[in-house]
């Protein structure tokens, strides 16, 4: 296979299944906070944090992109792998397996959607414990945080940034 296709799709599942995690998270945790705020607006700010947190994934997936295109060159100056030799299909399937790992962690947002909805539900109920319902989402955050170390480590080592 060409190594552009490579790079492409590394960096398409990077944002692409980050993003769509992202969004079905902040779905979750905002039909929960619409409930939640249509029975007291003072909810609204906790509400608002507490659903915005699933958000996370898709950012890395972003960044990914960006780190994935600027290292094959397709940011910043032409594609460096043009040519079809065994160096430049390991760094392409490098940058491939960067992109499938944040986008495969990022999938956390979605369970950190059904915890954040659950801690805005509990924050209506009880306001003392919205520092606790951020820690419960930040738990599956973590994942998505690992994916993002472990993409930078294979980028950075296994092709560099300039290429």
């Amino acid at each position: 296979m060409d190594p552009i296709v490579y790079v492409s799709l590394g960096a398409a599942l990077a944002a692409g299944l980050a993003g769509a995690a992202s969004a079905f998270g902040v779905g979750v945790a905002g039909a929960a906070a619409a409930g939640v705020v249509a029975e007291d607006e003072k909810n609204f700010k906790n509400a608002l944090i507490l659903e915005g947190l699933p958000m996370t994934q898709s950012i890395y997936g972003l960044i990914t992109l960006f780190l994935i295109l600027l290292s094959a060159g397709i940011i910043g100056g032409g594609f460096k792998f043009t040519a079809n030799t065994p160096d430049n299909l390991v760094k392409s399937a490098i940058l491939f397996g960067a992109g499938l790992t944040v986008g495969l962690t990022g999938l956390s947002a979605i369970p950190q959607g059904i915890i954040a909805g659950a801690g805005i539900g509990a924050v209506a109920k009880n306001p003392k414990t919205f520092t606790q319902g951020i820690i419960f989402a930040a738990m599956a955050e973590t994942m998505a945080i690992f994916g993002l170390v472990g993409a930078l480590i294979m980028i950075a080592t296994g092709v560099g940034l300039g290429g």
